[in-house]
């Protein structure tokens, strides 16, 4: 399947955003190598834009995304995940935070740029 990622530096955080229709293993994948590459960024916040992801996932493979979000990502101090709002499930975020990853879910932006930009 094709999709696309852009990392993008902001002021106090980095937005990746991911769209098209990545199957299940390159999402792992994906995330993986995010958790390497972003083991170079200067900020440890970072907002993952979800909402021009089409792949439809089940619960167990949303489960897996947020415990390989955990292991690749654990040194990032705040997570913000974007998805639409149809598809929230937290599955992913209380995987991730069962693994100690401050992981949140957010369907607004603004609200999602607070969270990650408060002290």
């Amino acid at each position: 399947m094709e999709f696309d990622l852009a990392i993008d530096r902001e002021a106090q955080y980095v937005r990746v955003t991911i769209s098209g229709e990545p199957q299940f293993a390159e999402l792992l994948s994906m995330i993986h190598l995010l958790g390497v590459e972003s083991e170079t960024w200067e900020g440890r916040r970072v907002l993952v834009d979800l909402r021009g992801v089409h792949t439809p996932f089940d619960h167990g493979q949303q489960f897996r995304i947020g415990e390989e979000a955990a292991a690749s990502l654990h040194h990032m101090d705040r997570i913000a995940s974007l998805v639409p709002p149809e598809r929230i499930t937290r599955v992913s975020e209380k995987a991730a935070r069962r693994m100690g990853t401050n992981v949140r879910v957010f369907d607004d932006e603004g609200r999602a740029i607070r969270w990650l930009t408060e002290d």
